[in-house]
């Protein structure tokens, strides 16, 4: 796992940066994340951003590429003073209506979550991908918490931050239906294992459409978080 030292950089230009060192029986080395591309239609409730993951192996020269979004997904801050929902929000509207009734109030379902989702900022995590070569060293571990330690850091004071995510298996050469159960039981003991509790479950039985989440707790002039 990565151990407790953070670097967090502001560029002028709102670029943020965050890095761990990753210390294990696999892999010895500096973990990078990075916000770039960041992309606003123009209204001050949500943005888009790219973020890139870097590894930098000790001993080695150059830093790798280890992750990176095959497209680029929407972070959304503040989603629900929307009224509108279309393009690439469409998708982040749906997780939010399986959490929140027509008139932004938790849905009876999961009330016990209500006070983990009472919260001015969502972040939406649409994915997170390593490199096949690059899985199974703890890196995945390693960027999540860094990037729990940058979203407050960017998100300044907004307060807390309700984090949504959907684990399932992603589109790519080798994966097929008959894999998805076993990826997706993994991928909830891995977000778990970071702090994350079932927030919605379509079906009774697995796989199927979930939602799971938690709160990244935030003074209000704390630039850093948990």
């Amino acid at each position: 796992m990565a151990d407790a030292k953070m670097i967090l950089e502001h560029e002028e230009e709102e670029i943020v940066t965050g890095s761990a060192k990753v210390n294990n029986d696999r892999i010895k080395g500096t973990l990078g994340v990075e916000f770039g591309d960041i992309q606003s239609d123009g209204d001050e409730w949500h943005e888009s951003i790219k973020a890139s993951i870097t590894f930098h192996l000790d001993g080695e020269a150059h830093m790798q590429r280890v992750g990176d979004p095959a497209y680029p997904k929407p972070w959304v801050a503040e989603l629900l003073q929307s009224q509108a929902f279309h393009g690439d929000l469409a998708f982040v509207c749906s997780a939010l209506r399986s959490l929140f009734d027509s008139d932004g109030a938790v849905i009876a379902d999961i009330a016990e979550f209500a006070d983990e989702l009472e919260t001015e900022t969502v972040v939406y995590v649409s994915m997170i991908r390593l490199e096949p070569e690059w899985r199974g060293m703890g890196l995945g571990s390693a960027a999540m918490s860094i990037l729990h330690q940058m979203l407050p850091s960017y998100c300044r004071n907004r307060g807390d931050i309700s984090m949504l995510l959907q684990p399932d298996m992603l589109t790519e050469p080798g994966n097929n239906e008959e894999m998805r159960l076993g990826i997706q039981e993994s991928l909830m003991r891995f977000y778990a294992a970071l702090g994350y509790r079932l927030w919605h479950q379509e079906n009774e039985e697995l796989p199927c459409y979930l939602l799971m989440g938690r709160t990244l707790k935030v003074d209000v002039d704390d630039e850093g978080g948990g």
